[in-house]
């Protein structure tokens, strides 16, 4: 019993000593955007969304992008900060069938977004509506936001909901319900319909 004892402890020093030595990685932050040290422009990430949604059995795949765009003039925002356009795409896709495919730039939402705020905003980020696709399972709904890239800015952020229709139509308007990620992958599937 006193060498099992002693065995016993001597495990747990050995687990502790490689405990001491095990060196821990700092955790990674995420990088959603990154500042040019020579000219002071910051660029905002890129990032692509793909997901499945079954709408009246059909399977469509989406995808959504956003990209900052480096043709275009430079933002200056609010505060004097320096940024790089964005642009957001969207496919939609059922089966081989191109569904919707349009890319979006914030002149496209001049009809919701006051004037004086397009000018020191750019499109800040792209998602699927998954709160609004609890509520109607007849289109696809994503939110696009169009804002000032600086998340200290006071000024507020506009959020559009695109509508798009099964058979390509679409809409937009000024976005009410937002909830933008699943709780789980797969949630947006409705188990229950079969996909061709």
């Amino acid at each position: 019993m006193k060498t099992l004892t002693i065995t016993a402890i001597a495990v747990l020093a050995l687990m502790m000593a490689g405990c001491k030595e095990e060196k821990k990685e700092p955790v990674q932050e995420r990088v959603i955007e990154t500042t040019d040290p020579k000219t002071g422009i910051t660029t905002l990430r890129s990032y692509t969304i793909d997901d499945t949604i079954t709408i009246n059995g059909k399977l469509y795949n989406y995808s959504c992008k956003f990209e900052p765009v480096d043709t275009m003039p430079v933002l200056i925002n609010s505060q004097g900060l320096e940024y790089r356009e964005s642009r957001v795409s969207i496919n939609i896709k059922q089966g081989d069938n191109q569904v919707f495919s349009k890319t979006y730039y914030k002149k496209d939402f001049r009809e919701w977004v006051p004037a004086d705020f397009l000018k020191t905003s750019t499109m800040v980020g792209v998602n699927y509506n998954y709160m609004k696709r609890d509520t109607d399972r007849s289109a696809l709904y994503f939110i696009i936001t169009v804002g000032d890239p600086d998340e200290t800015s006071d000024n507020m952020a506009i959020s559009l909901e695109l509508k798009v229709a099964p058979d390509g139509s679409h809409t937009i308007k000024r976005a009410e319900n937002l909830e933008t990620e699943p709780l789980r992958p797969g949630l947006n599937i409705d188990p229950s319909e079969d996909a061709v």
